[in-house]
This record gives structure tokens, sequence and C-alpha cells, in this order.
């Protein structure tokens, strides 16, 4: 599930694209140190009837979370896990989650 942020440009293929949407996905977890999470963030559809959609992927990445991190999103519960993971990685590229 992706989350909406405050619109961000990002420079792709010489041009300059809104992103407004960030998509996490869980690619490696150890279970007890450290886990790897795939990143990106897309423009937004807006189609006819108004209605708002994930667009063109122009940026992505990997980030790790290990030490204090780690254990402080393992001890969230089950629920806010994600939201968790979605709030770090946001914190860590300098966006804002919107609600």
């Amino acid at each position: 599930m992706a989350k909406k942020i405050s619109p961000i440009n990002v420079w792709v293929n010489g041009q300059s694209k809104e992103a407004q949407y960030l998509q996490v996905t869980g690619i490696n977890d150890n279970y007890e140190s450290s886990a790897t999470n795939y990143w990106q963030m897309f423009t937004m559809n807006v189609d006819a009837e108004g209605v708002e959609s994930m667009g063109e992927a122009v940026a992505q990445g990997n980030l790790t979370i290990d030490g204090a991190s780690y254990v402080d999103w393992g001890n969230q519960p089950a629920m806010a896990i994600n939201d968790w993971i979605y709030n770090w990685v946001a914190n860590q590229l300098n966006l804002v989650i919107l609600p």
C-alpha cells in the first residue's frame, strides 16, 4: 500500500517530475538485527472522474534499518508496524507523509 506524500520534484531523464506517492517493500530481513527496504516514489495520475492513482515510478532505492531503529520497529504493535517503517523511510528521505 503506497502513501501519499507532500509533492517533491524529481529529475528524471532531463525532466522534472512531481512525485506524490511513496511505496515501501521489505526485501530482506534477518529477523535479528537488520532489514533492507526497497522504496519507490511515483507521480500521480488523475482520471476523467477525478480519481487519483499512482503513476510513473520516478525514483527508487534501498534503505537498511539496523541498530536501535530496528529494535524500535520490532517493538511496534502489529497494526502499527507498517506505518512505523513508512515514517522511518520518509524521514530518511526527507519526505512528508500526508494524512
